[in-house]
């Protein structure tokens, strides 16, 4: 793929950015076709880049006594990455493709630097940064305030493709509950 074509990309998922701004930022980002099972985050480890996913799925967990923990799942124009990689701080998750996936690679330090000279980047980062405290504080109310009936329907609601991309283990281990009971659940439906 070709720095016009990555443009493209980039103008298409972030509109907001003007031209020289995309121009800018396509040159610290990389195409990447990567296989299922591939580890783009790994727990405890520093990482230096962060993703757009054009085409695919992945997942994040905690391992826990030896058990992998979902904490959030990723598609289609969705951004990957941890607030501790972000920072250049070793994660506390790993996040590994649920399928075949095509992906635009940042250069995490790179675009931090530019954001401290470039406005449309800064609001970019910062729209970034907020969408995924949204997405926290959704998932902290879901946990104190919501079944775990009330949580799946949630979770149907805002990605339905779920079902076709995600394992019931992982859907029942992201909602906290077992997989019986996740299948309860389900045939309450």
């Amino acid at each position: 793929m070709n720095k016009t074509e990555i443009q493209e990309i980039i103008k298409s998922h972030f509109p907001s950015l003007n031209r020289d701004s995309v121009i800018i930022l396509s040159k610290y980002a990389s195409f990447r076709n990567l296989k299922k099972r591939t580890e783009l985050i790994s727990e405890r480890k520093r990482h230096h880049s962060f993703y757009l996913i054009l085409k695919g799925s992945a997942k994040a967990y905690y391992t826990k006594e030896s058990k992998e923990v979902c904490s959030w799942f990723a598609f289609e124009n969705e951004i990957v990455a941890t607030i501790g990689a972000f920072n250049g701080l070793p994660s506390n998750e790993t996040v590994v493709l649920l399928e075949d996936s095509k992906l635009l690679q940042f250069k995490t330090e790179s675009i931090k630097e530019l954001a401290n000279t470039n406005l449309d980047i800064s609001h970019l980062l910062n729209y970034i940064i907020t969408e995924h405290a949204v997405f926290l504080e959704e998932k902290l109310y879901q946990l104190q305030f919501m079944s775990s009936e009330e949580r799946y329907k949630a979770l149907i609601n805002v990605a339905p493709e779920i079902l076709q991309k995600v394992s019931l283990t992982d859907i029942a281990s992201y909602l906290g509950v077992s997989r019986e009971t996740l299948s309860r659940i389900r045939r309450k439906k």
